[in-house]
């Protein structure tokens, strides 16, 4: 998380002087324990923004900031990095989070032979088109330029 955070990957939520959520946006793909790619090879044609960490303040919950964080993630990624998809792996045995993703409008993608990762438990891959419409985040969340904040509004 360090590094992410010194490379400018992650982004926090404020609401007011309260940390209301946090995101991190990633165009590298996520690598395994051992370096290695954890979408296959066939996924990884398509330009994708690769987001993960995606933590709302308990506070906040049903407020619909998660769906409008992946929302302005995916506009990230169109405007930011000319890519036309949002991707997140997750925990293999995290059904409830597999369902919050699907209610997002990803959808489900075969991943590696989980041999080939074994010990990575984020092998539930899903994605979605950047250009698919949602939310409109933008009622809810104000980019800022600086510090790599978005406010919750």
């Amino acid at each position: 998380m360090l590094n992410d955070l010194v490379k400018g990957k992650i982004w926090l939520v404020w609401d007011g002087g309260t940390a209301a959520a946090t995101i991190t946006v990633d165009a590298d793909e996520p690598l395994d324990l051992n370096e290695q790619p954890v979408w296959p090879e066939r996924e990884r044609r398509r330009s994708a923004l690769y987001v993960r960490r995606i933590v709302v303040a308990r506070t906040y919950a049903g407020s619909g900031l998660g769906a409008a964080l992946l929302d302005w993630a995916a506009d990230v990624a169109q405007r930011d990095h000319g890519a036309a998809l949002i991707r997140i792996d997750v925990w293999t045995t995290n059904l409830d989070l597999h369902a919050y993703y699907e209610s997002q409008r990803f959808t489900r993608r075969q991943g590696r032979n989980p041999a080939e990762l074994a010990g990575y438990p984020s092998q539930a891959l899903f994605q979605r088109e950047a250009d698919m419409p949602g939310s409109d985040y933008k009622k809810l969340l104000a980019e800022e330029e600086r510090n790599d904040q978005v406010k919750f509004r």
